[in-house]
């Protein structure tokens, strides 16, 4: 199945893009997509600690395994922002 993967601030511009669609299987948990961003795009791996996901605006848990992602579902990838 297919799902949309936004990417916000440095997120954004270390994969060189503002979203992505990810083909995963079907009924994949969180941690499943987690897993399949971080092998596409190395770099995010440190970040994952702090980032904050959202899958169709509600705010997850990037370790979920009990949360499901849906056909066509939009799921964000949120890193800690800063700024002053």
């Amino acid at each position: 199945m297919k799902v949309k993967v936004l990417f916000f601030a440095l997120c954004r511009e270390i994969t060189g893009e503002e979203s992505v669609e990810f083909e995963i299987e079907a009924k994949a948990s969180v941690k499943t997509l987690v897993d399949a961003v971080v092998k596409k795009f190395p770099k995010m791996a440190p970040l994952m600690a702090n980032m904050v996901l959202s899958v169709n605006l509600e705010y997850v848990d990037p370790k979920s395994t009990t949360v499901m992602i849906g056909e066509k579902d939009e799921i964000a990838f949120i890193p800690p922002i800063s700024g002053g």
